[in-house]
């Protein structure tokens, strides 16, 4: 879940990140960090925004199919 919304939700997969070791992963977990406050705010029923990336995400992804 957290990798889904990491190229969903995220700038991640245009990011351009130096070839410096530990580097991505430390960019990884910075994203990892914010998907898992944002699910944190629904598991707590958080109405989402119109603006909300996880809602955009899962709106172009059911639309998709």
């Amino acid at each position: 879940m957290i990798a889904w919304m990491r190229h969903q939700t995220t700038a991640y997969d245009s990011m351009v990140i130096p070839r410096v070791k530990g580097k991505r992963r430390e960019v990884r977990r910075m994203l990892a960090a914010r998907s898992k406050e944002l699910l944190r705010q629904y598991r707590v029923d958080h109405v989402a925004s119109e603006n909300c990336p996880l809602m955009k995400a899962l709106t172009m992804s059911s639309d998709s199919k």
